[in-house]
């Protein structure tokens, strides 16, 4: 979020205004597996938005409601074409997603099927869409959207650093996530689930960051968490009861009007 008079005042400032809330699923391409989607666009490095509902806690304050149609974008801008797997790992609608996963063990999960890890920036812009959202869904927290708004349980540190059982009971405790795809209503505008709440999921991190992977998305008790909700605290081989992922490819290249791949 960032102060809106200083940023109409940047000379680098667009200021884009969207016609309302993006379709819903669009499908598969063909250029991508069955079980991704597409993801296609520009990504702005810096966005902002005018909150109109912020709220305290005990440790912050977050925003719950944003002007609407209103985002102010400043390059650079990173074009941006990416299949992306359409539920957290393991990639299947009505599957518990993955847990207890660190960036290292994601990255390689993913690599053994083909795939990479996503990157923040393709994370960034597969849950804003076109039209530039705060959150995955829209403007405002809906808490009825998303699996997003449990209350937090009190950890255990203690059970995970005993035995491999007493951890994995901690972990059963604690879980609150649901099965991917069980909101309908928690999609992005490329018709990606869960990418608000659930669980965290690991990406692969700007340059700029300290470590190569970072969380996004928030878990299940952080309805507020937006689109570039980066948790970048964490060392790589880091892993809880809520950290989870989701796997990329690179799309295969667009038909040419002949017929054959472009070249």
């Amino acid at each position: 979020m960032i102060d809106p008079w200083l940023g109409l005042a940047a000379l680098s400032l667009t200021l884009a205004a969207s016609p309302g809330m993006p379709d819903r699923d669009p499908g598969s391409s063909p250029t991508c597996p069955q079980d991704m989607r597409l993801v296609q666009g520009d990504h702005y490095e810096n966005m902002g938005h005018l909150c109109l509902d912020s709220r305290a806690d005990v440790k912050d304050t977050h925003c719950y409601r944003y002007a609407e149609d209103l985002s102010l974008l400043q390059g650079p801008v990173t074009p941006i074409r990416v299949c992306m797997d359409q539920f957290e790992a393991p990639n299947r609608r009505g599957a518990s997603p993955l847990v207890m996963q660190s960036y290292n063990s994601a990255t390689r999960w993913c690599e053994r099927r083909g795939k990479r890890m996503c990157a923040e920036r393709e994370w960034e812009l597969a849950c804003e869409g076109p039209h530039h959202l705060p959150l995955s869904y829209g403007w405002a927290v809906n808490v009825k959207l998303c699996n997003s708004n449990k209350r937090w349980r009190p950890v255990n540190f203690e059970a995970y650093g005993k035995t491999r059982e007493e951890a994995q009971a901690e972990t059963k405790r604690l879980w609150q996530g649901s099965v991917s795809g069980r909101y309908k209503t928690c999609m992005s505008p490329f018709g990606i689930y869960d990418m608000m709440g659930n669980v965290e999921e690991w990406v692969s991190t700007r340059k700029t960051r300290k470590w190569p992977g970072a969380l996004m998305g928030g878990f299940w008790s952080k309805p507020w968490t937006g689109c570039r909700g980066t948790n970048d605290a964490h060392r790589p081989h880091f892993a809880f009861y809520e950290t989870g992922f989701r796997c990329c490819k690179d799309p295969k290249p667009p038909a040419s009007p002949q017929g054959g791949a472009a070249r």
